[in-house]
């Protein structure tokens, strides 16, 4: 399974690619959407959170994690609000300061989740219609490597793209004029 930071830098570089590359005006969508989708990108391992609490009722952490936010659920909910509060809300109705627009936060909020479950199928199958079905979809790629590999794998792919996002910081977006 991808460590939490993969899971956030790989929402926070794609939607920030996205930006770069399909926004036309980027004062429509401004760069504090980037924070949403590290947000959206972890929130499926919120039920770690709930394993905290439950454990102290005689739940394992298999009974937990990897379940009920670990579905195709989350990120249809998501999509969905987005869709009703678009349908429902005041035309160009922003929120506070940062003029983020509520259906936006929603989409976003719903491809950080959908990236998440993405990047976990690519190493472990989910169980994607939980508790509907015990379907289980996902490649295995991490069985495919030598064992030794399997314990590195994750950890040099959160480094590698740390790296990566420092060096988009400092080198697209100059984050040294800040200082």
């Amino acid at each position: 399974m991808p460590y939490a930071v993969t899971h956030i830098l790989v929402a926070v570089l794609l939607i920030e690619l996205f930006r770069k590359y399909f926004v036309q005006d980027k004062k429509n969508f401004p760069r504090y959407y980037i924070l949403i989708a590290a947000i959206g990108g972890i929130i499926p391992d919120f039920d770690i959170l709930a394993y905290y609490l439950l454990s102290f009722f005689g739940f394992t952490f298999e009974q937990i994690h990897r379940t009920f936010l670990h579905t195709i659920f989350i990120p249809l909910i998501l999509f969905l609000i987005g869709i009703i509060t678009l349908k429902f809300s005041i035309k160009n109705s922003k929120t506070g300061k940062r003029h983020m627009k509520i259906p936006v936060i929603f989409f976003i909020l719903a491809s950080g989740t959908t990236i998440h479950l993405l990047l976990d199928m690519l190493i472990d199958p989910l169980i994607l219609f939980y508790p509907l079905s015990n379907f289980a979809v996902g490649i295995e790629t991490l069985s495919h490597l030598p064992e030794k590999l399997n314990l590195l794998v994750p950890p040099s792919v959160d480094g590698a793209l740390l790296l990566l996002w420092l060096f988009w910081m400092e080198f697209k977006l100059k984050i040294t004029d800040y200082f």
